[in-house]
């Protein structure tokens, strides 16, 4: 690992661990987030015995965010913990950030700053899911192991030929 993934993973991992950890030991104000979003996961078709308890389902999300924080953060299967915390951290933040529901300037901007922020970190999440370490992906990989079988047969069947000469 360079040491820009050694710095930059922790980092970015860092606040979805705090707040992971804090919706574990205190779930009421993180239920209230869930609260706020009930009407959505209604509309979505969500089965509601998911959302029923919002106190168990911001415990539940709190200890995926910090556990997949960790992993992110120490470099273990970083690329699902990125991806994870991106949808966990996504659609919570267009949920949590209303600025078409905003009620005057000043809240307005409140959610347009939560909105940028979350979306930023978002952002920062797909990269690192994207992240490949330096190491060709695996459909690169693929499709090198067959260019080189292909040029393996067309370099056997010319040395056939010139056996056959």
């Amino acid at each position: 690992m360079n040491l820009l993934r050694l710095l930059a993973r922790p980092m970015l991992a860092a606040t979805f661990v705090v707040d992971g950890v804090d919706a574990v030991i205190h779930p009421e104000a993180h239920a209230e987030k869930f609260r706020k979003i009930t009407p959505a996961l209604e509309q979505a078709g969500v089965p509601q015995a998911l959302y029923s308890n919002p106190k168990n389902l911001a415990r539940v999300s709190g200890a995926v965010s910090a556990v997949s924080g960790l992993m992110l953060a120490t470099g273990r299967r970083p690329r699902s913990a990125a991806l994870t915390l991106a949808l966990l951290n996504i659609p919570m933040t267009v949920v949590n950030n209303p600025v078409w529901a905003a009620q005057g300037g000043r809240q307005r901007k409140e959610y347009l700053g939560g909105l940028v922020r979350g979306l930023s970190l978002g952002g920062g999440l797909l990269v690192a899911a994207a992240d490949l370490g330096g190491k060709p992906s695996w459909g690169w990989r693929l499709a090198n192991a067959r260019d080189h079988r292909a040029d393996l047969r067309q370099v056997k069947a010319r040395a056939k030929d010139h056996q056959s000469d």
